[in-house]
């Protein structure tokens, strides 16, 4: 596990809660993982990812949510003092794995 691939994760999924986004998604275009903030059906491009971060941001998504056999899991974060489930779901995109993230605080979250 790589701590700063695992912090540039909770990052960008802290950016999207205070921006208000029920879910984020991460998908290739060209040679560049881009983030998107979605507010429903609406996603919106503007969270970036260092390029050196990206891949291992994908490892700790797949390892964290168990996608090595299934195409859907869960990451138990606590983002801004609060806990998530953080619900993955990995699908194809024109040949290439894509990524939903939807945030979803836990049941018992504070």
């Amino acid at each position: 596990m790589s701590d700063e691939a695992f912090r540039e994760l909770v990052r960008v999924l802290e950016e999207a809660i205070q921006a208000g986004a029920d879910s984020v998604g991460l998908e290739w275009e060209d040679r560049d993982l881009v983030v998107y903030l979605c507010f429903g059906d609406t996603g919106l491009g503007s969270v970036s990812i260092p390029r050196d971060l990206q891949e291992p941001v994908l490892g700790e998504i797949v390892r964290g949510a168990g996608l090595e056999r299934k195409s859907q899991g869960e990451i138990p974060a606590t983002l801004l003092g609060v806990e998530y489930e953080v619900i993955v779901r990995e699908c194809d995109s024109f040949g290439e794995s894509a990524f939903t993230l939807t945030l979803k605080k836990a049941k018992n979250g504070k």
